[in-house]
């Protein structure tokens, strides 16, 4: 009886919102499969412009090292001409009171007062030689200390021309970036607009869908004239998978000794926000995410992802064939799977998985190991 009344109240509240036009789908909407189609372009655009940046950043860093590096160079130049400077004025000074010695020596008011206190003859050509030999070794001294000074000066002007052009690369190349990030922020507005419109129509629809359902069951239900306890119901589902792969391994083998405690603070990670350039504690982007979870054990780990494919393979330790990672290791992508060219990077977990800061949108997540298309390989960073 009770099962009947209720059956009987459901039948009514949905008749309701049925005939009220609760879940009404929009006039001309577009359907949710098309939709999902529009959302999953949109992704793939995002995460292509999310890789670009990534390799513009990569490229922004080696330019702003070789800049910093040209900069100590003219520090260094500066100093060491302040420093012969100092040293050439000694020198002058030297020589002058040299000079000057000699000049009064050599202008004495009488020939013979420059016999005075000398025993022999020998003896007077002997101070004279070894008065003109110091003046002779000051003068090339201070001779020396010029023509250094001279070459520092013109190295250091060299190097200012050399920073000027580097400077202008920097500067461009910031300027690309800045084009790249507006791109990004503009796509990830985008996607994260059609994703949200998908969402809500994909609820209406489900919700229209559960109307429809229970108004079927309430009028099966009215229909009996005997209550049933239980009202059996079948829930479909499906497993999703990712494909792996790996290709035919040729070369090395061992890919190093990883920190496996790194693993712990990936996954402790999993779920905050992708933003470019961050490197935690609350956001992350792809190279960011390996800079703080090793830098949490630490090692300091250069923060983009060329520069850390590049420390793996400096030790020796990239493989690619992904049977012999070890958990704790990096995986990198490449455009065309090259080892100069890598555009994304993530820690691997095992058991064919890997922890990364994925994309605007998405966050860091765990994700399943494709080791095949622009798979570059991966190894321990330390």
């Amino acid at each position: 009886m009770h099962l009947k009344r209720f059956s009987s109240a459901v039948a009514i509240f949905v008749s309701a919102v049925l005939a009220l036009g609760a879940f009404p789908l929009a006039a001309g909407a577009v359907p949710s499969s098309e939709l999902q189609d529009q959302v999953d372009a949109a992704y793939a655009t995002l995460t292509e412009y999310s890789n670009e940046l990534e390799t513009a950043n990569n490229k922004l860093y080696a330019l702003q090292q070789d800049l910093d590096a040209t900069q100590q160079e003219i520090d260094q130049a500066e100093q060491d001409i302040a420093e012969l400077e100092e040293k050439l004025a000694d020198g002058q000074e030297r020589l002058s009171e040299r000079l000057a010695e000699s000049y009064k020596q050599d202008s004495s008011s009488s020939p013979l007062s420059v016999l005075v206190g000398v025993s022999d003859f020998e003896e007077l050509v002997t101070q004279l030689y070894y008065a003109n030999r110091m003046i002779d070794y000051d003068s090339e001294l201070v001779d020396e200390v010029k023509s250094t000074r001279a070459e520092l000066q013109e190295r250091r002007d060299e190097l200012a021309e050399q920073e000027a052009e580097q400077q202008r690369l920097v500067d461009e190349q910031k300027q690309t970036n800045a084009e790249i990030e507006s791109k990004v922020a503009e796509q990830q507005a985008y996607y994260e607009s059609l994703d949200s419109e998908l969402q809500a129509q994909l609820a209406e629809e489900e919700a229209r869908r559960a109307a429809e359902e229970a108004a079927r069951l309430a009028a099966e239900q009215e229909a009996q004239n005997n209550a049933q306890n239980n009202t059996d119901t079948g829930n479909t589902g499906g497993d999703t998978g990712g494909s792996t792969g790996g290709s035919t391994n040729t070369g090395n083998t061992n890919s190093g000794s990883a920190p496996t405690s790194v693993v712990d603070v990936a996954l402790a990670q999993v779920g905050k926000s992708y933003v470019w350039a961050a490197e935690g504690p609350n956001a992350f982007d792809c190279s960011g995410l390996v800079t703080y979870c090793y830098g949490q054990l630490g090692y300091s780990i250069v923060h983009y992802s060329q520069g850390q494919y590049d420390l793996v393979a400096s030790l020796g330790h990239l493989v690619y064939d992904a049977a012999y990672l070890s958990p704790g290791d990096l995986v990198f992508w490449g455009y065309g799977g090259s080892g100069s060219a890598i555009y994304h990077v993530g820690i691997y977990i095992g058991g064919g998985q890997y922890v990364h800061a994925s994309s605007p949108g998405v966050g860091v997540v765990v994700s399943t190991l494709y080791a095949g298309g622009n798979f570059a390989g991966g190894g321990s960073p330390v």
